[in-house]
């Protein structure tokens, strides 16, 4: 019941074709760690915070690089940044593959 007011769009994520402030909601599950380097990572979640209106909300899941993002966010000026685990459905062979979920918030 929500397609009028959700749209799924898929691009590179270090150069995302949306404007400014257009999202209320940016989620990322398990794809920023695809990018080989973490420039690139660093540029996604750049490209995240940006598209995201004041008041909006930023949700990645990460098995490696959550860490990075939360203080990247947090260097970005986000708000209630929170960093969290996935909890054991979200392992991959194991523990030490444990995913972990980071949240923000923009003022």
């Amino acid at each position: 019941g929500v397609t009028d007011r959700v749209t799924l769009r898929t691009a590179d994520m270090r150069a995302l074709p949306l404007a400014d402030a257009s999202a209320s909601l940016v989620v990322s599950s398990l794809a920023i760690h695809n990018v080989p380097d973490a420039d690139g990572r660093e540029k996604a979640v750049d490209e995240a915070w940006r598209l995201l209106a004041p008041g909006g909300r930023v949700v990645l899941v990460d098995m490696r690089h959550a860490p990075a993002y939360a203080a990247r966010l947090r260097a970005l000026g986000a708000a209630d940044v929170t960093l969290r685990s996935a909890g054991w459905r979200m392992w991959f062979g194991g523990p030490q593959a444990r995913s972990q979920v980071v949240t923000a918030r923009k003022a």
